[in-house]
């Protein structure tokens, strides 16, 4: 064998061996895997546990994680409440694209479109950077286009999007994807499966924690 050849080998299973070892942990580790937030935020009422995904439509790492997001959403437990916030970074796409989430969600077509929008930045490589383009896209989807303008301006939708900036700055993002789990843990930059696990392990810690309070 070559030497060449011997050493990626060896490289792919040193990489697969540490990908199976950090899969098969029980236990997550604090400042490496998940942060406490500091101070503490609201997480979800009583027995509730919040999840919060903070993304951005243009982000390739949030369209990767889509997949991951929504398979782990079919069999979340009941006492998981799942809420999307997108990223408010000083930019203005990507404000453009905040305001059009909650714009879709006040006229309640955003689950209808959210794969669409997806799939138009990152496969057709439209990155629906000025509202001429994110209008004519949606157009093409059946939106209603004044509608649209509409909720754009809403005092809802302007309100919601001083909030998303708020919470990001609460909860220290600085990129998405980025998952805080009932305001008291942040986690990110783990791939696919393994960032929906460390997400399970923070619901199952915050539980627990819960649950000890009571006693």
């Amino acid at each position: 064998m070559k030497k060449h050849t011997l050493v990626w080998v060896l490289s792919l299973f040193a990489f697969l061996f540490l990908t199976v070892e950090v899969s098969a942990q029980t236990k997550f580790e604090e400042e490496v895997h998940y942060f406490s937030i500091i101070p503490e935020q609201p997480g979800g009422d009583g027995d509730k546990v919040q999840v919060v995904e903070f993304f951005w439509y243009a982000c390739p790492h949030c369209y990767s994680m889509e997949p991951h997001v929504n398979k782990w959403l079919e069999k979340k437990p009941d006492n998981v409440e799942f809420v999307r916030i997108p990223a408010m970074f000083n930019r203005a796409d990507v404000v453009l694209h905040a305001e059009t989430f909650y714009a879709l969600t006040l006229m309640g077509v955003e689950d209808e479109l959210n794969a669409a929008l997806f799939d138009e930045i990152h496969v057709r490589k439209n990155k629906l950077a000025d509202s001429a383009r994110m209008e004519d896209f949606l157009a093409q989807q059946g939106v209603d286009i004044e509608a649209y303008r509409k909720a754009m301006k809403s005092f809802a939708v302007q309100t919601q999007s001083r909030r998303a900036e708020v919470l990001a700055g609460r909860f220290d993002i600085r990129g998405v994807p980025a998952f805080v789990v009932d305001g008291k843990y942040r986690t990110s930059g783990l791939e696919g499966d393994l960032q929906m696990q460390a997400i399970d392990y923070l619901i199952d810690k915050v539980v627990t924690e819960k649950r000890s309070k009571k006693q």
